[in-house]
């Protein structure tokens, strides 16, 4: 994991102990997202998606976001409580309200 990635997590107070970084391919054909996989103070698992992109952001891609999470569930035969996502371009406002049970993050 690089140096710009912890300083993003270190911005938003997210403390993930064992922390994986998984390869994207082997979930999806997406190429421009980085997938973080850890377990807060809690013990609850965390997914995070890390999407560098300058298109905008709409409800279909979550919806793929959502397949890859499953899959992932399936992988590690884990229950996958917190999802997150961190863009860097415009996201529409439909996705955030409708998905409540996602956080997302702004970084630039």
């Amino acid at each position: 994991m690089d140096n710009r990635v912890c300083n993003i997590f270190n911005q938003h107070k997210i403390l993930l102990k064992n922390l994986k970084t998984l390869d994207i391919k082997e979930f999806s054909k997406k190429r421009n997202y980085q997938l973080y996989l850890g377990v807060d103070s809690s013990g609850f698992y965390n997914l995070l998606f890390f999407r560098e992109s300058k298109s905008r952001f709409v409800n279909k891609e979550l919806e793929e976001l959502k397949k890859i999470s499953q899959l992932v569930k399936s992988k590690f035969d884990i229950n996958i409580v917190k999802f997150g996502l961190f863009y860097n371009s415009a996201i529409c406002s439909k996705v955030i309200k409708s998905n409540l049970d996602w956080k997302f993050y702004d970084f630039m």
